[in-house]
């Protein structure tokens, strides 16, 4: 395994046969904050990062979005009954 600087980050290099045999390694690695680049017969073909950091909020707010909708008269829910109504 040999040592690259790509984008001011320390990176590490390892081919795939090594990749495969050391995973544990590599993942204990990645997860001090280093990249490894996995190459085959010296071609990079795949890069292992750490995920991005967890948000506190699993999902954005779609607050905005819903003010932004307009209000229907009368209701789609109100529609809907109607329309089905008339099927029967």
């Amino acid at each position: 395994m040999c040592y690259l600087l790509y984008n001011n980050t320390a990176m590490k290099k390892a081919g795939i046969r090594e990749a495969r045999q050391n995973l544990t390694a590599l993942i204990d690695t990645v997860q001090k904050g280093y990249e490894v680049l996995i190459t085959d017969r010296g071609r990079p073909v795949a890069r292992l990062v750490a995920p991005p950091a967890a948000s506190n909020k699993p999902y954005t707010s779609h607050a905005s979005f819903r003010r932004s909708m307009p209000v229907l008269n009368p209701p789609l829910s109100q529609s809907l009954i109607e329309d089905r109504e008339d099927r029967i």
